[in-house]
């Protein structure tokens, strides 16, 4: 395995505090869940719901959840609720939404969730774009939040030769495995690419390890490999 000698660390997370009031969630006609009542309402992502059951991202907007095939009527904020009572835990980086009859055009989200639920990663993608790649860990200290997306790119981008990369989109792809262990360890496929072109993309398998003590997190990359991409 190749290994990074310069290891890039982020030594500083952000703590997010609880940023709604508790309310019960209730099932929904599209097998989700609503949380919340009025302009607070969220709605849950049911394909992010975390091992545990207890956890999940949601969307809400400024001006409440929009009703049948109505798009959101105001800003949209992803984020972090408990399922329990509806508490949310903090914003998330990515702004998708999908209400089981539409969706976000050319937007996608995967929840990536540590086996005992107690940390997930959050790939938030754009047509082109990475738009949020970051780690968050739940615990007694409450939510610590930590951005992986420059300190991947920056990787990556020191991999590929500079004449190749230049003008490359960089990208986590969320059509494939992106896996966090109990231990902190994180895999996952990047790659450089330029839009509209039929030039073939870069890929690259990366590991990470990320610690968590308190309310700080840190990560550093342990290899970056070429990787063949699928068709």
């Amino acid at each position: 395995m190749d290994r990074i000698r310069t290891v890039a660390i982020i030594a500083v997370a952000l703590s997010v505090s609880s940023v709604s009031a508790k309310a019960d969630c209730a099932p929904d006609q599209h097998q989700s869940f609503i949380c919340g009542e009025g302009k607070a309402a969220v709605r849950v992502f049911p394909d992010t719901i975390s091992p545990s059951r207890k956890l999940a991202f949601g969307w809400r907007t400024s001006e409440g959840l929009p009703s049948g095939q109505a798009e959101p009527p105001g800003d949209v904020e992803d984020v972090l609720v408990k399922l329990s009572d509806g508490a949310v835990l903090g914003r998330l980086g990515g702004s998708y939404w999908a209400s089981g009859e539409m969706r976000a055009n050319r937007y996608d989200l995967i929840a990536a969730w540590s086996p005992d639920s107690r940390a997930v990663v959050e790939v938030a993608n754009s047509r082109w774009d990475t738009d949020a790649f970051r780690f968050y860990s739940v615990g007694d200290a409450g939510l610590v939040s930590l951005d992986l997306h420059d300190l991947v790119e920056q990787t990556v981008r020191a991999k590929a030769a500079k004449k190749v990369e230049k003008g490359r989109v960089f990208r986590v792809r969320e059509d494939l495995p992106v896996k966090l262990e109990a231990d902190g360890r994180l895999t996952f496929t990047a790659i450089l690419f330029i839009p509209k072109s039929e030039q073939p993309a870069l890929g690259f398998h990366v590991e990470l390890m990320i610690k968590t003590v308190k309310s700080a997190a840190a990560a550093r990359v342990i290899s970056v490999q070429p990787a063949k991409l699928p068709n």
